[in-house]
């Protein structure tokens, strides 16, 4: 997951202001790692993914969209009008805590107008990732088996992804 989401800070127009990343981990519970505002350059990024422990523990997918949604794309933590909000939200678990509240907080986000792009890593059950994803979901929703597979994702994810602004990365 960090290699996919150093790529992708690397291959993002940040250091020119453009693209502005925040990055919410999660498990039992929900971290928010930096703010849109935290950091201004590609190398602040890099160094700040690299410190990002693993979390061991259940998954809270619901308070991390809640999380996204709520703190993360707010004025005071970076957000910008008139840029297009994108959240990509990376899991390898299907919820198992507040399960019930997932599919309703990812509306939510929606609601305000981020787009969600949603990736389940070696999952039996897409029903919550689709459930997730922006609408198509056959163009925001993306299945890998492995964690390895995540390394061609980002060609179908970024080129879009640079048409629409500011993002926050969920893992």
């Amino acid at each position: 997951m960090k290699a996919f989401v150093k790529k992708f800070i690397q291959t993002t127009n940040i250091d020119c202001g453009v693209t502005r990343v925040g990055l919410v981990s999660y498990s039992t519970q929900v971290t928010i790692e930096f703010q849109l505002n935290t950091y201004n350059t590609t190398a602040e990024l890099i160094d700040a993914v690299d410190k990002i422990p693993w979390r061991y523990g259940s998954t809270n997918t619901a308070d991390a969209l809640k999380t996204m949604h709520e703190e993360m794309f707010s004025k005071d933590n970076g957000d910008r009008p008139g840029v297009r909000n994108v959240c990509i939200i990376m899991t390898d678990g299907v919820s198992n805590i507040n399960y019930q509240r997932t599919i309703p907080e990812a509306e939510r986000a929606r609601q305000k107008d981020i787009h969600i792009y949603a990736i389940g890593i070696a999952l039996k059950d897409f029903r919550e990732i689709n459930g997730i994803a922006s609408q198509p979901a056959s163009l925001n929703a993306f299945e890998v088996d492995l964690f390895d597979g995540l390394e061609d994702l980002d060609l179908k994810i970024l080129p879009e992804f640079n048409k629409l602004g500011s993002s926050v990365l969920h893992q």
